[in-house]
C-alpha cells in the first residue's frame, strides 16, 4: 500500500504529531511505501530512505528552533508541502493520506478535493481555547469550528489518540471515528539501574529527582510546578526538578525560579535532543507534568515505560492510562499546594512509589508499545482500502 504524510513538522522537531508520525512511518515504512513530506529542518538532510520509507524536507525556509515556528514559516510549508504532495500522488500513485492534524487537514482536504484521494486524520489536541489564548476571540473560534468540521466530515476515518478526543469529533456528529493511543519506544525509554552514577554525569546529584519534559506554555502548567516547588521547600530538604524543553513562558518561569528563591532547586535546561531525553527521565524518581490541557499525553507513557512514577492531572486523554494511586497519581489542575503535597507523598510513601512504577511500566509493555500501536493503524490502512 502506498500511503502520504503530510506533515508541518517532523523529527528532529519533537512534540505528540512528530513522534507519533515517526513511529508510524518507521513501522509501516518496513513492510509498505509511506512517503512524507514536511518542512525543512537545519542540520537535517533535505531527502532520506530507509527500508520504504521516504521523507522529502521541503519549504522556503529551513527551521532553525525546534521549539517555535512562526505563522510566515508555516503558511510557506504548507504551500511547498501542498504542490510537492501533488507530484507525489501523480508519480507513485499514492492510495491514501494520512493527515496530521488541523493544518495537515487543510491540506489533504484540498488534495482530496483536486485528486479525489481519500484521507484519515488524526487530531492530538482540541482545547483551543487553552492552547491558543491569544486567539481566543468568538470570530476565530466559530471561523475554526467551522473549518474543522469541514475537515472532519470530509475523512474517510476520524482517528483519535484518547477518549476525551473521540468525544470532539462526536460533538460534530462524525461517525467514522477510531480510538488508537500514542505510545512508546520501550527499546529507548528503559529503567536505569544505576541512576546515582548517571545523576552525576547529568549534575544532579540529590536524593529525590523529579523531572518535567515539556514545552514551557501555559497548558502545560509548569508555572504551577514551580509555585509548587516553593511549598516544597518547607517540607523536603534534598531535592531537585529538572526541566527540558522550551516555549513562551520561558522568562516568566526564570522570574518566578529568581522570585522564590530556587535558583539550586529547580533547572530549566531548554530544548534537549529527543535522543537524550530517555537518560534524563530514566534517572529520576518522580515524572510530573499538570496540565491545564492534554490530548493524550505522550510523555507519561514514556516515563512510565521507565519505570519512575508519575504524576498528572485528570484531564483529556490522561484519564485513559493513569488511574489513581495504581499507574499514577493524579493533583489538582491549577493548584500548586496539591501538587507539592502529591509530590511529598510518592517520596514519603516508597511503596506506593514502587507500586505505580512496576504497575505503570506493565501497562506500557502490554499496551502502549509503539509496535503495538503501529499495527492497529495498520490494519485500519488495509481496513480502508479493502472498504473502497
Amino acid at each position: 500500500m502506498k500511503i502520504l504524510i503530510p506533515a508541518i513538522h517532523y523529527p528532529p522537531v519533537i512534540g505528540g504529531f512528530e513522534v507519533f508520525s515517526q513511529n508510524m512511518a518507521e513501522r509501516i515504512g518496513k513492510t509498505d511505501d509511506v512517503f512524507v513530506v514536511t518542512s525543512r529542518v537545519i542540520g537535517t538532510p533535505n531527502y532520506e530512505a530507509k527500508n520504504k520509507l521516504r521523507i522529502f524536507r521541503i519549504s522556503p525556509q529551513a527551521l532553525k528552533d525546534l521549539s517555535c515556528s512562526g505563522s510566515k514559516f508555516v503558511l510557506g510549508s504548507m504551500i511547498w508541502i501542498f504542490f510537492k504532495s501533488l507530484i507525489l500522488i501523480k508519480k507513485e500513485k499514492i492510495e491514501l493520506v494520512h493527515a496530521q492534524g488541523f493544518l495537515s487537514g487543510i491540506l489533504s482536504y484540498i488534495i482530496k478535493k483536486i485528486t479525489k484521494i481519500p484521507y484519515i486524520i488524526t487530531i492530538q489536541s482540541a482545547d483551543f481555547s487553552v492552547y491558543h489564548r491569544n486567539l481566543n476571540f468568538k470570530p476565530i473560534v466559530h471561523f475554526y469550528g467551522k473549518l474543522e468540521k469541514t475537515i472532519f466530515k470530509n475523512a474517510i476515518f476520524c482517528h483519535a489518540i484518547s477518549k476525551h478526543l473521540e468525544k470532539h469529533f462526536h460533538k460534530y456528529g462524525i461517525q467514522k471515528t477510531i480510538v488508537i493511543p500514542n505510545g512508546a519506544d520501550i527499546e529507548k525509554f528503559r529503567p536505569d539501574l544505576n541512576k546515582t552514577i548517571t545523576r552525576k554525569k547529568l549534575g544532579f546529584d540529590t536524593k529525590n529527582l523529579i523531572i518535567c519534559v515539556s514545552r514551557l506554555e501555559h497548558k502545560n502548567g509548569t508555572h504551577d510546578l514551580i509555585a509548587a516547588a516553593n511549598y516544597l521547600k518547607q517540607q523536603i530538604n534534598d531535592f531537585k526538578i529538572v526541566i527540558c524543553g522550551s516555549g513562551s513562558q520561558k522568562e516568566q518561569l526564570e522570574k518566578m525560579i529568581e522570585e522564590f528563591e530556587l535558583g539550586d532547586r529547580i533547572f530549566l535546561l531548554g530544548s534537549i535532543l529527543y535522543s537524550k531525553i530517555p537518560q534524563y527521565v530514566a534517572a529520576a524518581d518522580i515524572f510530573i507534568r499538570p496540565s491545564l490541557a492534554e490530548g493524550f499525553g505522550n510523555v507519561f507513557i514514556e516515563a512510565m515505560a521507565t519505570g519512575i512514577a508519575v504524576i498528572g492531572t485528570p484531564v483529556g486523554g490522561i484519564v485513559d492510562f493513569i488511574r489513581n494511586r495504581e499507574t499514577g497519581l493524579f493533583c489538582e489542575p491549577e493548584n500548586p499546594k496539591d501538587i507539592a503535597e502529591k509530590i511529598k507523598l510518592l517520596i514519603d510513601d516508597k511503596e506506593l512509589r514502587r507500586k505505580i512504577s512496576e504497575n505503570g511500566k506493565k501497562m506500557v509493555e502490554e499496551v502502549y508499545s509503539w509496535d503495538i500501536i503501529a499495527d492497529s493503524i495498520k490494519k485500519l490502512y488495509y481496513r480502508i482500502k479493502d472498504n473502497n
